[in-house]
């Protein structure tokens, strides 16, 4: 192949839906595929620190299999793009739902099993915490990035529960919005509502702070930079 691949690695289909032609078009000199997951795999409740290497090299294995055009020194890096779902808050933020479901507000969450979500949550920052400081999984470079609480919350602040046409009608209005100004879309991750400004380390040192992983928050734009696409590279 000409060009390298950088495989990004996203929880649902509507992250491929909104992202996927904006990033492609902002990313000239690379071929970007997505591969969907259909699940939080940093969030699993059999998912651990010391399988999550595993799990992402399974999933890269799979993704190979399915295109046999493409070969592993193909692969430039491997890209995973997260929700921070509120794991990095302190468990004094977590109380007991009486609605019968998990609900998420901007200072706490309601679980409908707060021990359940306690554990999840412990279990999610560890691995999280394992990937961001791990340059390379699965024998590939590896990058890891997120929208706080979510993909909706960071590009339309919503923050309330959407089903899933919803989000695809959100993903649907991103994508055309940006298809034929991508530039527009990268000045758009520099917003200073959600914004996180530093270094990859320091974006996430932040996040994982005093109960920011609630926040609308994305540290998105570092993944253009690493790459050296600036909005001034763009116009």
């Amino acid at each position: 192949m000409t060009k390298k691949i950088i495989l990004l690695l996203v929880e649902g289909p509507t992250d491929e839906d909104a992202l996927a032609l904006v990033y492609s078009k902002l990313v000239r000199e690379h071929d970007l595929e997505f591969d969907v997951l259909h699940t939080d795999i940093t969030a699993g409740e059999d998912m651990t620190v010391k399988y999550i290497a595993d799990r992402i090299q399974t999933e890269v294995a799979e993704y190979l299999r399915k295109h046999p055009y493409i070969v592993k020194e193909d692969i430039l890096k491997v890209v995973q793009i997260i929700d921070t779902d509120g794991a990095f808050i302190p468990t004094s933020q977590i109380r007991q739902s009486d609605t019968g479901k998990t609900e998420y507000f901007d200072t706490y969450i309601a679980a409908k099993n707060k021990d359940r979500l306690i554990r999840r949550n412990i279990s999610k920052r560890r691995i999280v915490y394992h990937l961001m400081k791990s340059e390379e999984v699965a024998d590939f470079p590896y990058e890891i990035y997120y929208f706080s609480r979510n993909l909706e919350h960071v590009l339309h602040d919503i923050s309330e529960d959407l089903d899933d046409d919803e989000k695809e009608d959100l993903a649907y209005e991103i994508a055309m919005r940006y298809k034929d100004h991508p530039e527009e879309f990268l000045q758009f991750l520099y917003d200073d509502a959600f914004h996180v400004p530093g270094t990859y380390g320091e974006t996430w040192e932040f996040i994982m702070e005093d109960g920011k992983s609630l926040g609308r928050y994305s540290n998105m734009a570092v993944f253009f930079e690493r790459l050296g696409i600036t909005v001034e590279e763009t116009e």
